[in-house]
């Protein structure tokens, strides 16, 4: 349960700081949502754009700088350091990653940022930034209210702190939010429709979520999506009520409580692309055709989402969607399908299931004799040896397709009596002693009488090639 180090911005202008203060800040320009305060150079900022649309306002651009990393997210992209990426990405300890609805950023330096692409962003930072922290998202003390809305003594308006924290950018034009609102008249004039909203969110079939989540903040935030609804506009207001009602399933979630399934068809329904299933909480690690045990290591949070239905796993290979396990495909140069075979040099693998299952092919063998005293052999033991004979390096005498004996003859070099060298290979094919081919170190071949290279026995089985350096 990390609620205590989450600050969360949603729906019709609301926000929550780390400290658990819940206010509305009508501001359309660029904020800054929370920054590192305390060090002379920041570590971290997360600004937000907000802009009005049909259903209500939305969030339209996130950036987020972690030292000299800046990552712009925006629904169709992201950007890092000024170019465009395809996620998942990894740069300098961050992941930027995304599944149907959220893009998510995961720094090692314990921030993470999450986004679901329309009104709603969660950071979740370290407790090593405590009471260090400036924006929207508060000083993160612990202390509700103190720093943030009463600040030496005197009271300070939601208006007035929001835009405190509005970022300058001369190339976008817009308006602050006026600090002359009587907000306190406001909040009476919503009282009324607060037995509403309790009686929603007290209900039985939320009583998981009330055991890990104060769901007082989010009657607040209720009673005001319903009190500012326009009565001529109904799409904006269920989209501001369907919006806080999922922000406290999310962080329901994320504390480890177990939402209902309280979306309908008609009201806030969730449309899942291919055959996938909407939950309010799940597991954000899923489970696909190259990775079938995802969800067995993970260790993140649950959060609401789109999900494969039970017993299927995602197509990551042909991105058909959920299918059942035993009917994954497999990929290498190209896609396979179970039964399939790939023959490599050394293996030959059979796709079962979406996994290869590979077997070693027998190869040929290679011994080696270099500078007349280096050997290594067929199972690739060096040894050093230095003779003056002939010696067998290979033969075969059991085998009735193929019988062979190889001779190499090793004498002291000429030049140097220490070393020695090797003078001819002698190649006896079944045996034959009478027949023996013979190279010599000079380059000559000999079967009988003098050969010329290329060159092939009279039974046409064995052959010889003159190469540059053999």
């Amino acid at each position: 349960n990390h609620v205590n180090s989450i600050c969360s911005m949603w729906g019709n202008f609301h926000f929550k700081t780390f400290d658990g203060d819940v206010y509305q800040f009508p501001g359309t320009c660029e904020y800054n949502l929370v920054s590192d305060c305390q060090s002379l150079i920041r570590q971290f900022s997360v600004h937000v754009k907000r802009t009005e649309h049909s259903t209500g306002p939305n969030i339209s651009r996130v950036s987020i700088t972690i030292n000299d990393i800046g990552v712009e997210l925006t629904e169709k992209q992201v950007v890092v350091n000024g170019e465009k990426v395809t996620l998942p990405v990894h740069i300098a300890g961050i992941l930027v990653e995304e599944n149907t609805i959220y893009t998510r950023l995961y720094s090692k330096m314990g921030i993470t940022v999450k986004w679901n692409k329309e009104d709603a962003v969660m950071v979740e930072l370290d407790s090593k930034y405590s009471n260090r922290t400036c924006g929207l998202c508060g000083d993160f003390n612990g202390v509700p209210v103190y720093s943030e809305f009463i600040e030496s003594g005197w009271k300070v308006g939601y208006a007035e702190f929001g835009n405190m924290h509005r970022v300058p950018n001369p190339t976008h034009a817009c308006k602050d939010p006026s600090e002359t609102d009587d907000e306190q008249n406001v909040e009476n004039k919503c009282e009324k429709f607060q037995a509403d909203c309790a009686d929603l969110l007290k209900d039985e079939k939320w009583s998981s979520c009330s055991r890990v989540l104060n769901r007082e903040p989010y009657i607040k935030a209720c009673t005001n999506d319903i009190c500012l609804r326009q009565p001529e506009d109904e799409d904006t207001n269920t989209s501001a009520l369907c919006a806080t009602l999922s922000e406290y399933s999310r962080q329901c979630s994320h504390a480890g409580g177990t939402p209902p399934s309280w979306r309908t068809a008609n009201f806030c329904a969730v449309t899942c692309p291919y055959n996938m299933v909407h939950s309010e909480s799940g597991s954000p690690c899923m489970d696909t055709c190259s990775h079938k045990d995802t969800n067995t290591l993970c260790e993140e949070h649950n959060i609401d989402g789109c999900f494969c239905p039970p017993g299927t796993v995602f197509d990551d290979i042909s991105n058909t969607g959920c299918i059942p396990a035993e009917k994954c495909q497999c990929k290498h140069d190209r896609i396979y399908s179970t039964g399939e075979i790939l023959r490599k040099d050394e293996e030959e693998c059979i796709c079962a299931e979406g996994n290869w299952i590979c077997t070693s092919i027998p190869g040929p063998g290679l011994c080696t004799v270099e500078e007349g005293s280096h050997f290594t052999t067929f199972d690739g033991k060096e040894f050093t040896f230095h003779g003056d004979c002939k010696y067998v390096l290979s033969k075969v005498r059991d085998c009735k397709e193929s019988r062979f004996i190889i001779l190499g003859q090793i004498v002291p070099c000429f030049t140097h009596q220490t070393d020695t060298c090797l003078k001819s290979v002698v190649v006896l094919f079944n045996n034959d002693m009478k027949n023996a081919l013979i190279i010599k170190a000079d380059g000559t071949v000999q079967h009988n009488a003098d050969v010329t290279l290329p060159y092939m026995t009279g039974e046409g089985e064995e052959a010889l090639y003159l190469f540059s350096v053999f």
